[in-house]
């Protein structure tokens, strides 16, 4: 057993998890203090090794594959199965839970059902389910296989047309969505329980990725997801707005400054020894950001007005920029209104989307390139975060170029995968040249790394 926590500890790691050394060797003696009771060992090492929010559903997709303490899937009786109400050819109404039903069936089956049903559901509906290699894409195939036989998003398309019109009331509505979330959870659990069965425990990596949130993809986020992100991007903010600078003066107090130190023992002859100290000070590069809000990286920019925020806090010299199809500045604004109060400016959206509606990068840089390239010299970094597709428009790389060459660096964070930076209307290969480097930016471990890097 002890083998198996070590063992667990490492895969923890492997998916993104920081477990000390010590945190193991505590939870290794918790359990064995415990006698390694299944029955308390989920909660013994979920205290001793897990220490931020969107560390759980990591360590507990992980937990329930590795060690498997839920019983085998067998097939019940069918008196004793749950029943899905469905449309049936006699018009009866039943079919059984595996056999599919009609849309309002499945929302009389899981209407109120405590966790416990709703998980016996997902075992019952995955009984028969087999599978062609143990990836993460196949178990998405075969949950959405299930959903459609169940008529799943129908269902939920009624419960959004009830809450639309009026005729659900908020606190209804979100507890529906809840049922739903918890449904499909408990349905893709068994499925990869079947699939680690039959494949063995080395692919459990690969199908617990999808819960990490750190690496998924912004895009593929749920709601409740996005505001598990938002909070890990404002204890980055945090730490990157308290970050001092690397730049060092002359101070009453910090480090000592060994080279006055000895200049000044040398002056007086060593009597009496006065230490001299320095300190770091809030850095002098003179940053600017320029963020795209189109409606193609609508989330993505969302996070990164967030870091856009931070930088307000850190740097002394700073000017922030927005745009579609036309920059506008929002640097005062970001001084005393945060990325919601932004976010809901109608009349900000209206002056930078007045133009086409559509990302026009090449409006954006010849529009900076014209009026603002005076206020460019050798000290600004440029920051553009942004997919670089410019709607089949030419590129505007030349007024780029004028840009880059009177800037420090130029850095752009892209949420599209490399491989698409060169295809379709993104036109990195005209932008990358005059850049100092392009960062791959689409999840929030990409994120926080570039962040620790040029912020």
């Amino acid at each position: 057993m002890k083998q198996l926590i070590v063992d667990f500890v490492r895969l923890l790691r492997e998916a993104g998890l920081s477990v000390t050394t010590m945190e193991a060797a505590d939870a290794l003696k918790s359990a064995e203090l415990t006698g390694f009771d299944p029955v308390l060992l989920q909660g013994i090492l979920k205290t001793t090794l897990v220490k931020s929010a969107w560390e759980r559903p990591v360590f507990t997709a992980l937990f329930e594959l590795y060690f498997d303490l839920a019983p085998a899937p067998t097939r019940a009786p069918a008196t004793e199965q749950l029943i899905i109400k469905g449309a049936t050819a006699d018009g009866s109404g039943r079919s059984s839970a595996g056999a599919g039903g009609d849309a309002e069936g499945l929302l009389e089956t899981i209407d109120s059902q405590p966790a416990v049903v709703l998980e016996e559901l997902a075992r019952n509906l995955t009984t028969d389910i087999d599978f062609s290699s143990p990836s993460p894409e196949e178990i998405s195939k075969q949950l959405r296989n299930i959903q459609v036989k169940l008529r799943w998003f129908e269902a939920v398309n009624k419960i959004e047309r009830k809450y639309l019109a009026g005729h659900m009331k908020e606190g209804a509505f979100q507890n529906w969505q809840k049922i739903f979330d918890q449904l499909q959870a408990f349905i893709r659990r068994e499925l990869e329980r079947k699939a680690v069965r039959k494949f063995g425990r080395q692919h459990i990596l690969k199908l617990v990725e999808y819960a990490n949130i750190r690496r998924r993809d912004f895009d593929c986020l749920a709601a409740a997801e996005v505001m598990n992100v938002e909070q890990e991007i404002t204890k980055l903010a945090k730490r990157l707005a308290e970050r001092p600078g690397i730049r060092l003066k002359r101070a009453t107090r910090g480090k000592i400054d060994i080279r006055r130190t000895f200049q000044e023992v040398v002056r007086t002859g060593g009597c009496p020894v006065r230490l001299k100290y320095r300190d770091k000070i809030k850095s002098k590069v003179d940053l600017w950001l320029l963020c795209d809000v189109s409606n193609s990286v609508e989330r993505f920019s969302r996070f990164m007005l967030q870091l856009v925020q931070a930088a307000h806090r850190r740097y002394a010299n700073i000017r922030s920029f927005v745009f579609v199809d036309e920059a506008v500045e929002v640097t005062e604004w970001f001084k005393t209104q945060d990325v919601n109060a932004f976010l809901q400016a109608r009349h900000l959206r209206d002056r930078f989307n007045r133009r086409v509606g559509l990302s026009r990068y090449d409006l954006v840089f010849e529009q900076l390139a014209r009026y603002e390239l005076q206020a460019i010299n050798s000290r600004t970094k440029l920051i553009i975060l942004g997919d670089g597709r410019n709607n089949w428009h030419p590129g505007g790389a030349d007024e780029l170029a004028k840009i880059s060459e009177r800037t420090e660096a130029i850095y752009w964070l892209n949420p599209l995968p490399a491989s698409e930076w060169f295809e379709g209307d993104c036109l990195m290969r005209e932008y990358q040249p005059y850049c100092r480097q392009v960062f791959e930016c689409h999840n929030l471990e990409q994120l926080t790394e570039v962040a620790n890097r040029i912020l």
